[in-house]
C-alpha cells in the first residue's frame, strides 16, 4: 500500500509540476519562449493539414488531367476539375446554429477521448472512404502534433486498429503488406510534421549529395545496360554495331560480357553508397519520432502474441515493412515531394534511377528480399547477407520505447479542467465523419443506451456535402456531455489516487511558491531561497494576482507548519529544497525549449516551402486548363457565338461553343460493331430501339436510349471523357445503361472517332 500510494503521490506531483511550469500568468523568459514555442507547434499542425488536402488536390487534378492529355478531343475542363482549383469562401456554406454546434461539440468530444470508436471505424471503410477519414482523423480530430494528450489519444486508436488487424489475420505474410485502410492510416501518420522533420534531418544531405553527380549512371539491369550501350555506340559511330542485334533477351544481354564488366563496379558503388544510408539511418535512431518507434513496439508485441512460433527475422521484416516501406523509402525514391530537395533536375534520370535502387536495396534487406521479377538484384545479395544482423538489431532498438498510459491519464486530467479544448474543422469533414458513423453504427453502438448511437441520435439525418466554395473552417469546441469538466482538479486528484489533503496542501503550496518566484524576476537568481520573504515580497506587492498568492502561500505555508510537514526552524528545508529542485528543472527546461523551437523553425520553413510548391503546381494546371480553354475558343469560333465577361475588372472577349449532334444508331448497328456486350431489350422490340450521341460541351458526352414513336428518351447517360478513360485504365469493361450494357473501351473509341474530328 505504501508504495501504491509513493506513485499516486509522484503522480499528483507531477501534475502540480505541469501546472506551475505552463501557468500563463507568468511572464517570465522561460513563459515567452514556451508560448513562442506552442504558437509555433499550431502554425505547423494547421499548415501540415492544408499541405495533406493540397496534395490530395495535386493527386487528384494530375490523374484527371494526365487522362484529358491523352486524348485530345478533351478541350475544356469540366465542373468538376474546376472546383478543385477553387478557393474557400469562409463566409459562405452553412451556419451551424447552438444547438447543433453543442451536438457537434460533445460528438467529437467522445471521438476524441475515445479512441476505439475511430479505430473500429477505421477498418469498416472502403479504400474510397479512407483518405478523407483520415483526413480529420490525423490532421483535425488529432491535428495538433505536438501535444502530448492528442498524440497518446491518436496512439492509442492505432493500437486499436493494429489489434483487430492481427486478429483478423489468416497469414503471417499478407500482414501489413496490402493496401488496405490500415496500411493507409501507417502511411498518413509518417507525413505528421515530426516524421517529416526527421526525414529532413536525416536524409536531405544525402540525397542532395548524391544528385550533385547527374552524370553518375549506376544503373545493374543487363537488358538496360546492354540498351544503354547500344545507343551509345550508334551516336559515336553513326551505325548500328554488326556484331550486336538491337534487342536481346534479359538473359543473353546476362552473359554478354561487355555487359558484365560495365555492372561489375557499379555493383560495388551501390552497395558502398546503400551502406551509407543505412549506417545514417541507424545512427538517427534517437532522432526517430517516439509515436512512429512506439508503433514498430506494437507490431513487434502484436506479432509475438499471435505468432509465438514467429522467428526475430519474421518479426523484424514486419517491423521494417512499416518503417522502410511507409515511412523511409518514399521519401528517397521521390525526395522533392518530402522537401528534402529544392527540385530534381529534368537531366537527374540518373540520380533518380539509383535513388530507386537503394531504396529497393533497404527494402529488400529489411522486408525478406523477393527478387522473382527482378533476377538482377541478386547481384546485390552480399549488401543483404552483410548487414542482416546490423538492421535486426536495428529494427529491436527501435521499438525499445517506454508507455504512456500513466501520463495520458494525467493529460486528461489536464483536458477536462481546461475551458478552451477545440479543433478546427471544416463543414464536410463534420458530415462525412458524422455519415461514417452512421452506416456503421449498428456495428460501433449495438446498445442503444451507448453515448455514439445517443449523439448519433439526436443529431438526426446527415447533411449533404456543401461544394468546395463553401466549405468553410469552424471552431468547434469539445465538451462531454457526460463528465462535467473538473474545475477543482485537487477533488478528482484525491479521489483517484487516494490522496489526503494534507499532501494536496503541501504540492500546492509548493507549486505556487514556483510560480512566484518565476513571476518576480529580482527573486530568480537568490539562492539559498527564503520562502517567508518570498510570500510578503508577493503579498505586498502592486499586482492583485501576486498579492492573492502570496497572502494564499503564507496560510498554507502556516498550515503545513500545524500539521507539522514543515519546520521554521531548520528554515522549511525539505520544500525549499524540492522549490529549488522545480526551479533548476524548469532552468534546463528553457534551454530545451529554445533547442526545440530553433529545430522547429527549420520544420516549418520546410512545411511552408511544400505548401509553395503544392501551389505552384496548381498554378500550372490552372495555366494549363486556362490555355485549353483559350485554344476551345478558338477551335469554336465559327459555330459558337461570341459574349463579354469581366476578369479582373476588364472586359474580355469569350467564344461560347455549341452542343455538337446527336448523332444516330440503331440497336443492330451498335449491336454488329460490338458496342452493345449484353442487351435485355426483348429481339421483337430491338428494331424500334435507337441510341442518340450529343457532346453539350467539351469532353462531356449524352448517351440517349430512345424508342421510335416515343418523344422523350427512355434513359439518359451523362458521361465525363475523363471518367470513362479511368475506367479504361482501371480495367472496368462495361457501361450499364439498365436495359443494354455497352463496352467502355468501343463507346471510347466511337465518341473518339465522331467528335475528335469535330474537334472536340
Amino acid at each position: 500500500m505504501a508504495g501504491d500510494r509513493s506513485t499516486n503521490r509522484y503522480s499528483a506531483a507531477v501534475l502540480y509540476s505541469l501546472a506551475a511550469e505552463q501557468d500563463t500568468e507568468i511572464e517570465d523568459d522561460l513563459a515567452r519562449y514556451q508560448k513562442r514555442l506552442r504558437d509555433l507547434k499550431s502554425r505547423i499542425s494547421a499548415q501540415s493539414k492544408k499541405n495533406f488536402l493540397l496534395e490530395r488536390d495535386v493527386r487528384y487534378l494530375d490523374s484527371r488531367i494526365a487522362l484529358l492529355i491523352q486524348n485530345r478531343m478533351a478541350l475544356d475542363e469540366r465542373e468538376e476539375v474546376r472546383e478543385h482549383l477553387e478557393e474557400v469562401d469562409e463566409q459562405a456554406g452553412d451556419h451551424l446554429d447552438d444547438r447543433r454546434m453543442q451536438q457537434y461539440a460533445n460528438l467529437f468530444f467522445l471521438l476524441q477521448s475515445e479512441p476505439r470508436h475511430i479505430a473500429s471505424l477505421c477498418r469498416l471503410v472502403s479504400l474510397t472512404e479512407i483518405d478523407t477519414l483520415l483526413q480529420t482523423v490525423m490532421f483535425t480530430l488529432y491535428g495538433n502534433q505536438y501535444e502530448s494528450r492528442e498524440e497518446h489519444l491518436l496512439l492509442t486508436m492505432f493500437q486499436g486498429v493494429l489489434s483487430a488487424q492481427f486478429e483478423t489475420a489468416t497469414e503471417f505474410g499478407s500482414l501489413l503488406r496490402a493496401n488496405t485502410p490500415v496500411s493507409r492510416m501507417m502511411t498518413t501518420y509518417t507525413r505528421r510534421g515530426p516524421g517529416q522533420s526527421y526525414l529532413k534531418s536525416v536524409l536531405a544531405e544525402r540525397i542532395n549529395s548524391l544528385i550533385e553527380h547527374q552524370d553518375l549512371n549506376l544503373e545493374i539491369n543487363p537488358l538496360k545496360v546492354y540498351e544503354q550501350m547500344y545507343d551509345q555506340i550508334v551516336e559515336e559511330t553513326g551505325t548500328a554495331p554488326a556484331d550486336m542485334p538491337r534487342s536481346i533477351s534479359p538473359e543473353q544481354a546476362a552473359s554478354h560480357t561487355d555487359v558484365q564488366n560495365i555492372i561489375a563496379p557499379r555493383l560495388t558503388m551501390l552497395m558502398e553508397i546503400a551502406s551509407s544510408f543505412l549506417l545514417t539511418i541507424i545512427d538517427s535512431i534517437d532522432s526517430v519520432p517516439y509515436g512512429i518507434r512506439w508503433i514498430c513496439k506494437q507490431i513487434r508485441s502484436l506479432t509475438r502474441r499471435k505468432y509465438p512460433e514467429a522467428t526475430d527475422y519474421a518479426i523484424c521484416s514486419l517491423i521494417g515493412g512499416f518503417f522502410f516501406l511507409r515511412f523511409i523509402n518514399p521519401a528517397i525514391v521521390t525526395p522533392q515531394a518530402y522537401m528534402l530537395i529544392e527540385s530534381l533536375p529534368a537531366s537527374a534520370k540518373h540520380p533518380r534511377r539509383t535513388l530507386t535502387l537503394i531504396a529497393k536495396m533497404l527494402q529488400n534487406l529489411a522486408n525478406k528480399p523477393s527478387y522473382a521479377k527482378e533476377t538482377y538484384m541478386m547481384s546485390l545479395n552480399p549488401f543483404v547477407e552483410s548487414n542482416k544482423q546490423r538492421i535486426n538489431q536495428f529494427l529491436n532498438q527501435l521499438c525499445e520505447v517506454g508507455d504512456f498510459y500513466d501520463s495520458l491519464e494525467m493529460d486528461q486530467y489536464m483536458a477536462l479542467s481546461k475551458k478552451d479544448l477545440q479543433i478546427s474543422i471544416t463543414l464536410n469533414e463534420l458530415y462525412n465523419t458524422q455519415s461514417l458513423l452512421s452506416q456503421h453504427l449498428d456495428v460501433l453502438a449495438r446498445n442503444d443506451k451507448q453515448h455514439l448511437r445517443i449523439l448519433l441520435d439526436e443529431l438526426g439525418p446527415v447533411p449533404a456535402q456543401v461544394p468546395r466554395k463553401e466549405n468553410r473552417t469552424i471552431e468547434l469546441p469539445l465538451y462531454s456531455r457526460w463528465e462535467m469538466p473538473i474545475q477543482d482538479i485537487t477533488t478528482a486528484l484525491m479521489a483517484e489516487n487516494n490522496l489526503t489533503q494534507n499532501d494536496i496542501i503541501y504540492m500546492e503550496t509548493k507549486s505556487i511558491f514556483v510560480q512566484l518566484i518565476r513571476s518576480i524576476p529580482q527573486l530568480s537568481d537568490k539562492r539559498p531561497l527564503n520562502l517567508p520573504a518570498v510570500a510578503e515580497r508577493a503579498a505586498t506587492a502592486k499586482d492583485a494576482t501576486l498579492v492573492r498568492k502570496g497572502i494564499k502561500v503564507q496560510e498554507m505555508l502556516r498550515e503545513l507548519e500545524e500539521l507539522k510537514l514543515v519546520d521554521r526552524k531548520d528554515g522549511y528545508k525539505f520544500i525549499t529544497e524540492e522549490v529549488t529542485g522545480e526551479l533548476t528543472h524548469l532552468g534546463n527546461l528553457k534551454e530545451k525549449v529554445i533547442l526545440e523551437s530553433r529545430s522547429l523553425d527549420a520544420v516549418f520553413k520546410t512545411i511552408c516551402d511544400h505548401n509553395n510548391y503544392l501551389r505552384s503546381q496548381l498554378e500550372q494546371y490552372k495555366a494549363y486548363l486556362q490555355n485549353v480553354r483559350q485554344t476551345s475558343g478558338a477551335q469554336k469560333g465559327k459555330t459558337g457565338g461570341v459574349g463579354v465577361v469581366s476578369v479582373d475588372g476588364k472586359d474580355k472577349k469569350v467564344v461560347k461553343t455549341q452542343a455538337l449532334g446527336p448523332y444516330k444508331y440503331t440497336h443492330a448497328q451498335f449491336e454488329k460493331d460490338g458496342i452493345i456486350v449484353d442487351s435485355n431489350v426483348p429481339d421483337n422490340r430491338r428494331a424500334n430501339i435507337y441510341f442518340q450521341l450529343t457532346s453539350p460541351t467539351p469532353g462531356t458526352f449524352l448517351i440517349a436510349l430512345h424508342y421510335k414513336g416515343r418523344e422523350r428518351a427512355i434513359l439518359e447517360m451523362d458521361l465525363k471523357l475523363d471518367d470513362l478513360l479511368e475506367k479504361q485504365n482501371d480495367k472496368v469493361a462495361v457501361l450499364d445503361l439498365e436495359y443494354v450494357s455497352l463496352s467502355v473501351t468501343k463507346v471510347l473509341a466511337l465518341l473518339t472517332k465522331i467528335f475528335q474530328r469535330k474537334g472536340r
